[in-house]
């Protein structure tokens, strides 16, 4: 719990409050002194300044029990100050009036009242001080006042001439007093008032900084002279998954051992794979800044690359792909028509000529295989130019996955396969039939060359409406449709595909079986990509693989499939 914060002038008054009793004691411990000394110009009675000590301590105590309680400090203040005044006229007069040594205690006053109220304070005090030793001094020169209550008197007259010089130097030294100290006062208080606005504008600019670094989106690391961690900025916690306090004084190459920070030169640009605190592996790329000065700090600026390489990867895919499809109508141009007089040619030979049956077979495969290299070159130029001359059509591919799935459930692929679909209802997408019919085929197929012994194969589908008002989300799929999306899941409960070979099912002429021409998932990626689609998939080894593809829709109503249209 934090303590009440004392107002300045209250804590002055205190210190002026102990001030007072020090004096009080002082001047008690000199009034006993000269009690056990007197002198021959000594009178005896020392009851006045006992009743003076006792009246500061009364006092004193009467200041200390209601300060607590009073409200207008200043105005408490104006008047402590005019009593302390009071009590020194009343010691100044005690201890010999115009022969006294005490007016001294007059500038103590005046000083006490700058420090308490500043310049103005001390003009009072000052003036106050003035008219009441003025007072006493004329009362005192003219024999008004009583002399048996001093302590100290000469046998001779004040002379006039040193009563004038007496006032008017004491006078002059109070307001000379009152002035220097009330200006070293205000500027002494300037001075404060400035120190303050320069901190208070130094922890906002603290804050400020600290708000940027938090916010920044790279990674703050910072590094004392033995690369030990001294800041970790917020984006950095989210990057690497490691708290400030978790990696606080640690050494860098404890934390991320494969960043190599030791040998890096200061300012370079480095890229490195590290594990981040859940143990998965992120791609960083890191620039490292050393500081100069006394203490050498390093500073570490970080990004996640990792979304980024994936980017880079899906790019040199897709040029790969883009030089493939150049390459696969090259191909089919110069080989199909030669391909063709070759196959007419082996039938016509097979149907004049009379071959054994080991010739027969032969002539047989010949024709297959030229089927088979006829078919791998229609892929070729389907995967080339997915897209055709056709206008896009809006097709209803609940339609198309139930045709696939009835075509599919009558071919000897699937003989021992359960096959549940459980789309229902309509979803209209723009494109083509022909090709959306080819992606669910060739899903199917390759569902069926998984599940060699049996298995089960389930079609499903979820409808992800925009919100009302919909405009555009950010996201890439919804942006392309007001209508929302279809997302259409392909499951199987097959051999499933190891890790190390997901990330290449989508290649071309990448395969896991020895009969596979590695185009048909190639193919499928295509031909979603040119639809404005999206396709992902999962796979666990021993249980099964997943297709999940995510298509914009179009309004339910509008021409048939078969007639040319737009969503």
């Amino acid at each position: 719990m934090s303590s009440p914060v004392i107002h300045p002038l209250r804590s002055k008054l205190l210190g002026l409050m102990i001030l007072r009793v020090v004096l009080a004691l002082v001047f008690l411990g000199a009034t006993v002194w000269l009690q056990l000394n007197s002198g021959t110009f000594i009178t005896r009675s020392f009851h006045p300044l006992y009743v003076v000590v006792a009246t500061v301590g009364l006092l004193t105590v009467l200041y200390a029990s209601v300060l607590k309680h009073v409200k207008n400090l200043k105005l408490f203040t104006y008047a402590q100050v005019m009593v302390d005044i009071a009590l020194v006229t009343g010691v100044v007069y005690v201890t010999g009036g115009i022969e006294s040594y005490l007016p001294v205690l007059y500038f103590i006053s005046v000083i006490g009242s700058t420090i308490l109220l500043d310049r103005r304070g001390g003009y009072y005090a000052a003036s106050v001080a003035s008219i009441s030793y003025g007072v006493l001094m004329d009362l005192d020169f003219y024999r008004v006042l009583p002399q048996s209550y001093k302590l100290f008197f000469s046998p001779h007259p004040p002379v006039w001439e040193d009563f004038i010089m007496t006032i008017s130097t004491h006078i002059l030294g109070f307001l000379t007093v009152a002035y220097h100290r009330g200006y070293l006062a205000e500027k002494a208080s300037r001075m404060e008032i400035e120190l303050e606005t320069k901190e208070i504008d130094f922890d906002r600019l603290e804050n400020l900084n600290r708000l940027i670094v938090d916010n920044i989106p790279s990674g703050i690391i910072t590094l004392d002279g033995l690369s030990r961690v001294t800041s970790f900025n917020t984006a950095a916690s989210a990057i690497t998954g490691y708290s400030l306090r978790e990696v606080y004084y640690r050494n860098i190459e404890d934390v991320f051992p494969a960043m190599g920070i030791t040998p890096a030169r200061s300012g370079a640009r480095m890229e490195k794979c590290v594990r981040k605190k859940d143990g998965t592996e992120v791609c960083l790329g890191f620039t490292l800044s050393s500081g100069r000065g006394g203490e050498m700090t390093d500073i570490i600026i970080l990004q996640d690359l990792t979304g980024l390489k994936a980017m880079e990867e899906q790019l040199r895919r897709d040029d790969r792909l883009k030089a493939l499809g150049r390459l696969s109508a090259a191909i089919a141009h110069e080989i199909r028509n030669p391909l063709a007089s070759l196959s007419g040619s082996v039938q016509v030979l097979s149907q004049e000529l009379t071959l054994g049956a080991e010739n027969r077979h032969l002539m047989d495969i010949v024709l297959r295989e030229c089927d088979r290299l006829n078919s791998l070159i229609t892929d070729f130029l389907l995967f080339a130019r997915p897209a055709t001359k056709e206008k896009p059509e809006r097709v209803d591919v609940s339609e198309v996955i139930a045709d696939t799935i009835r075509v599919f459930a009558n071919s000897p692929q699937a003989a021992r396969i359960d096959i549940e679909n459980h789309i229902e209802g309509h979803l209209f997408v723009e494109g083509f039939r022909r090709q959306m019919s080819q992606v669910f085929w060739n899903l199917c197929v390759n569902a069926g060359s998984a599940m060699p012994g049996g298995g089960r194969l389930v079609v499903s589908s979820a409808v992800k409406l925009p919100p009302d008002g919909f405009v555009g989300s950010g996201a890439l799929e919804k942006s392309r449709s007001p209508h929302g999306l279809v997302e259409i899941l392909v499951m199987d409960t097959g051999e499933g595909v190891q890790p190390e070979n997901l990330a290449r099912i989508f290649d071309p002429f990448f395969s896991t079986r020895d009969s596979g021409t590695g185009m048909g998932l190639a193919l499928v990626h295509r031909i979603i990509e040119s639809h404005g689609g999206t396709i992902y998939v999962s796979s666990t080894p021993g249980e099964g693989t997943t297709f999940k593809i995510v298509l914009p829709l179009c309004a339910a109503a509008g021409p048939p499939a078969g007639h040319a249209g737009s969503c």
